[in-house]
């Protein structure tokens, strides 16, 4: 999963140059479902722009739950994402295309388990697919308008079947049998949302 982040900044590198013509250059800090942080992006005509960026995300759960345990943990979200930016009138409304870097991971430690001999269990997850490709729609200051505006993105994400991996810990024999029962429950309960939602905000300062 590390070999995301250098895949997405050699791509960041390769538009580089091409920013340098740019009909305008534009920060703009975010946040939303996939964390904080904040895209660039380089406008080459009212109708069309490249954006790259990175968002982040720690975050603590609790009481997540399967037939067998209760489970707390981390989620760590760390995603490099490009996209290319249309807007079809030359106005606020653009329809973005593009691929988010998926360097998320998964930690989680299970209580109140209900299987004899079973003291605890440990699960961690990530996504086997390098690159989720995602279509957004989306209203910002128009291509054309310099100075400080507003970035709105509605959108999802494929992120494709989890790696998932769970160990058992017993106090009575062996409770392998547990744990690859428990693997198959968490990874069907991930494998619901293949699709995750995008959504995003911030402002968005153009020069």
């Amino acid at each position: 999963m590390r070999t995301a982040l250098p895949a997405a900044v050699l791509t960041l590198s390769c538009l580089l140059p091409a920013a340098a013509s740019a009909a305008s250059f534009a920060l703009v800090p975010q946040v939303g479902t996939a964390g904080y942080g904040a895209t660039v992006q380089w406008g080459f005509s009212e109708y069309l722009a490249v954006s790259a960026g990175y968002t982040a995300m720690d975050r603590g759960v609790s009481d997540v739950r399967t037939d067998e345990a209760r489970y707390s943990g981390d989620i760590r979200l760390r995603n490099p994402q490009v996209f290319l930016n249309w807007a079809p009138f030359g106005g606020h409304f653009r329809v973005s295309v593009g691929a988010v870097a998926q360097n998320s991971s998964f930690d989680l430690t299970a209580r109140d388990v209900q299987e004899p001999g079973v003291t605890s269990v440990d699960v961690s997850a990530d996504y086997g697919d390098k690159l989720a490709p995602a279509v957004t729609i989306g209203w910002e200051t128009p291509l054309g308008k310099s100075g400080l505006g507003y970035h709105i993105s509605l959108g999802a994400m494929y992120t494709g079947k989890p790696d998932v991996s769970v160990r058992a810990n017993c106090s009575l024999g062996s409770c392998f049998g547990f744990a690859d029962a428990e693997e198959r429950r968490i990874k069907g309960e991930i494998e619901k949302y293949e699709f995750l939602p995008i959504a995003q905000a911030g402002v968005i300062l153009r020069m």
